[in-house]
């Protein structure tokens, strides 16, 4: 069995058999040791008004929220994460003193490191076809790190990965925007120079999409971080890895490659197409006016569980109207993405059906019991009481880049569609007054033949809305995987 990436030898010793077993002890002692965690230099001043902006959105946008209605415990974010385990991390870069500069951040800690200043972060820059805003704006880099939902979910944890981080860039986007700027989302772009800026393959890390930030209002937040220098790579202490993140890393060969469609230029567009049926048209445009999403984005919480009581339909259509709004992405505005609404428990019972938000149709099929729910989500019974379900899916054969070059979308851009719209769905029932839980974990053959979906289509994310139970327990943030039926 192989040992953790930073290895200790153990000295030779003679063979006995009363030293086998004390050889075995030291070889096992020198696998679970750990290497010394040395000092960090400081870095000095900084002058970076860039890095501060990228702070305090990051602070705003996906780290901290007010809300802790379902958190128990558990330190409030502005986006959830499947398990709770946030499988991503950020980069920054901005001009700091006129130079461009890369920091590396640490969310949890709340530092920075700064990993390279000047030609060769200027240089990655202009192979990944990417520049940093001018007067104070940032470039923040979203990489995901599978492992930390792997190690719980299997493979099905790199779909969860690409979701987490679609939340949370998703979510980024529209901090930027609630302080009055346009921001701009970048998935389409070469990858490679910055990946070995940012140390990213080597440690087991996936670039996942850059955001470039002009320059806006900065608050206060920014003041609660550090940053120390680790340009020098010598000096730099040993990190630990678990051997089973670079097995579990070299597993993921090919998995991430990009669709093969051209570079776009970033334009707002909706990330997915939907039909404005009565419902939707008396429904507020999208989430409104932007200066008011900082209070949805800090308020935004997961229910736990649903009463099973019905809930006003006009409520879910003014939930489901968020995913009308535009984002500023470069990605196509055609997808082959879809969301179908399940409306199955209104005080409105006419409006009870199944409906193709594309086209705005009803389906002709039975709407599902509660038990059917239960057994669609895995049997995570506290959710069954939802009373309308979206789902987001695409034709099986575009999972596997088929089409033309000019629409096919990879894993990675079609699982940001669904990660960033799940965050409008989100901040759409906070405003509408209903709760909102999200999940990937699910039975997608059994939810096609409840929706009434193409038989070539896969879900790729369920949002449950309904009327939140707070005495509900979250499973799926236990150690076993129940969001998958674990036992």
């Amino acid at each position: 069995m192989p040992g953790n990436l930073i290895k200790q030898k153990a000295a030779s010793v003679a063979y006995a058999p009363e030293r086998e077993s004390s050889g075995r002890t030291v070889d096992l002692w020198a696998r679970v040791a750990l290497p010394a965690a040395l000092p960090e230099p400081p870095a000095g001043p900084v002058v970076a008004p860039g890095l501060r902006l990228a702070l305090s959105l990051l602070d705003e946008g996906v780290l901290t929220s007010r809300a802790n209605r379902s958190c128990g415990s558990y330190a409030a974010r502005a986006v959830p994460s499947a398990g709770a385990v946030y499988p991503y991390e950020f980069a920054v870069l901005a001009l700091e003193d006129g130079q461009p500069t890369a920091f590396r951040i640490d969310a949890d800690r709340r530092t920075c490191a700064r990993l390279a200043v000047g030609p060769r972060v200027a240089a990655a820059l202009t192979a990944s076809l990417l520049a940093i805003p001018e007067d104070g704006g940032a470039l923040v880099v979203t990489l995901t790190r599978p492992w930390l939902s792997m190690r719980k979910y299997g493979d099905r944890g790199y779909l969860y990965t690409q979701l987490d981080a679609g939340h949370a860039a998703g979510n980024l986007m529209l901090a930027v925007a609630g302080r009055g700027a346009t921001g701009a989302l970048r998935l389409r772009f070469p990858r490679e120079s910055l990946s070995e800026l940012l140390e990213a393959g080597e440690n087991c890390r996936e670039i996942h999409s850059a955001v470039q930030v002009p320059a806006s209002s900065t608050g206060e937040s920014w003041a609660r971080w550090t940053v120390h220098d680790d340009t020098d790579r010598e000096r730099r202490g040993a990190t630990w890895r678990s051997w089973l993140e670079g097995a579990c890393w070299d597993s993921l060969a090919g998995w991430s490659a990009t669709s093969g469609s051209p570079f776009l230029p970033a334009a707002p567009a909706p990330l997915a197409h939907v039909h404005g049926n009565r419902q939707l048209v008396s429904a507020d445009a999208g989430l409104g006016d932007p200066s008011g999403w900082p209070e949805l984005i800090g308020a935004r919480v997961s229910s736990k569980a649903f009463t099973g009581e019905p809930v006003p339909a006009a409520a879910v259509w003014k939930a489901v109207a968020a995913l009308c709004t535009p984002l500023e992405t470069d990605l196509p505005a055609a997808s082959p993405l879809a969301a179908t609404l399940v409306l199955r428990s209104t005080t409105e019972p006419a409006q009870d059906a199944v409906y193709r938000l594309r086209t705005g149709e009803r389906q002709p099929v039975p709407l599902p019991s509660t038990d059917e729910v239960a057994r669609a989500c895995m049997q995570q019974r506290p959710l069954a009481g939802a009373a309308a379900i979206v789902l987001l899916h695409v034709p099986r054969a575009s999972l596997a880049g088929a089409g033309s070059a000019g629409d096919a979308e990879s894993l990675r851009e079609l699982a940001f569609r669904c990660g960033a719209l799940g965050q409008l769905l989100y901040l759409g029932a906070n405003r509408a007054g209903i709760g909102v839980t999200a999940i990937g974990g699910f039975d997608s053959p059994l939810w096609r033949t409840l929706a009434g979906l193409p038989e070539g289509d896969e879900t790729l994310y369920a949002l449950l809305l309904g009327r939140p139970d707070d005495s509900g327990i979250k499973f799926d943030r236990l150690a076993m995987a129940h969001a998958q039926n674990e036992r």
